[in-house]
């Protein structure tokens, strides 16, 4: 049984209207139309460990190094531009790196990258631009961090999601900075770590404003809007994991596609939060709680092994729509100050937390009531 916990404390926001200048009218998208159209190759049997050593076209080892006005560039296949390794310190300003070519593996270039731990990443005031499939913008993993700051990011192929923290540990901090994507996948932000995003602007065309992959996600002063499945995705991409946490906080959520909620959970146990922050779904869906799975296209759910558990807080914040758990699932929730616009909200008169309602029904402001559900109701049967 899938569970949705919501604990609501409304208050209306306000809001004020800023134009920004979107990165893709700084490239020239017709050039990379093809490189855009491929996707990836996933189906086969990945070797789980990093095969052979990290090579680019500048290496550092155990060196400090600057590097000013230069363009530095590779295009070969399973290269990199710059590595740098053994406390290496390189410093890059007022340059172009740019990168042409593929990867023969994605598995060892997304997830097997060597120990990165006390690695340190900071970028400031630069243009990120991205094309074909799995080009992430900033991409943390194995325990090395990133910090970006002032950037512009677009990226206009498939699964190129702008800030990534991959697994294992990987940490990515994003402030004052706008993205934009194109393609299927590519989310603003995808977790398998841990992600902070403050005051982002980001609009994904074909992706959710977030993946969570058994991550930490927080996201503050942030106006960001999605163009496919859901404004969060929360789930397990393996068996069912307990440690997945989003919070938003003094932000805008904007969810276009007409049947998707503003938080969707699916085979994981997570807890989102919302505070001060306003929803705006075409859909007028809230939370959605499933028994299903992302595929590995992030392109739509599919069948899962294990249902939702999720626990959402929201305070202070200006949220309208439908809160759905499928296949048999449940809501556990306490509610306040809420308007119910003419709506009937059940709850489960068995519950012990429910206890207080006395099996009543309760009319709510501006219309609306508060019920018991029946036994069809909760059991689905």
């Amino acid at each position: 049984m899938a569970m949705l916990e919501l604990l609501l404390a409304l208050m209306p926001l306000s809001a004020a209207t800023i134009t920004l200048h979107d990165p893709s009218d700084d490239v020239d998208l017709q050039t990379d139309v093809a490189d855009n159209a491929l996707t990836a190759n996933w189906n086969y049997t990945p070797t789980l460990y990093q095969v052979d050593a990290i090579t680019g076209a500048y290496e550092y080892t155990n060196e400090i190094a600057t590097i000013s006005h230069a363009t530095l560039s590779e295009t070969a296949n399973d290269t990199s531009v710059v590595v740098f390794t053994e406390s290496s310190s390189v410093n890059i300003s007022s340059s172009k790196v740019v990168k042409h070519g593929y990867s023969s593996d994605l598995y060892q270039a997304s997830f097997f990258g060597l120990n990165a731990a006390g690695t340190y990443v900071s970028i400031t005031h630069s243009r990120l631009y991205s094309s074909g499939p799995v080009s992430h913008s900033l991409y943390a993993g194995d325990y090395g961090t990133i910090v970006g700051r002032n950037l512009r990011h677009y990226s206009g192929g498939y699964r190129s999601s702008a800030f990534a923290g991959d697994s294992p540990q990987g940490y990515v901090y994003v402030y004052d900075s706008i993205a934009h994507t194109a393609e299927v996948g590519s989310a603003i932000i995808y977790g398998q770590a841990t992600v902070k995003a403050e005051n982002v602007a980001g609009y994904a065309e074909r992706a959710p404003i977030a993946f969570l992959d058994s991550a930490t996600v927080r996201i503050a002063h942030s106006n960001l809007t999605a163009g496919l499945l859901a404004g969060v995705v929360t789930f397990s991409s393996d068996a069912r994991t307990a440690d997945s946490e989003v919070t938003v906080t003094d932000s805008r959520m904007t969810v276009l596609p007409a049947d998707a909620p503003a938080l969707w959970f699916g085979n994981v146990v997570a807890s989102a939060a919302l505070t001060r922050t306003t929803s705006d779904t075409a859909s007028n869906i809230l939370i959605v709680a499933n028994y299903s799975q992302v595929t590995q296209d992030f392109s739509y759910f599919a069948a899962s092994t294990a249902p939702a558990d999720a626990t959402v807080t929201v305070a202070q914040s200006d949220l309208r729509g439908d809160l759905v758990a499928y296949d048999g699932s449940a809501v556990r929730w306490a509610l306040g100050n809420v308007y119910a616009a003419g709506f009937t909200l059940y709850y489960d008169g068995n519950a012990t937390a429910n206890a207080w309602f006395g099996g009543k029904t309760v009319s709510l402001a501006r219309g609306g009531q508060v019920t018991p559900a029946s036994e069809q109701q909760l059991t689905g049967k």
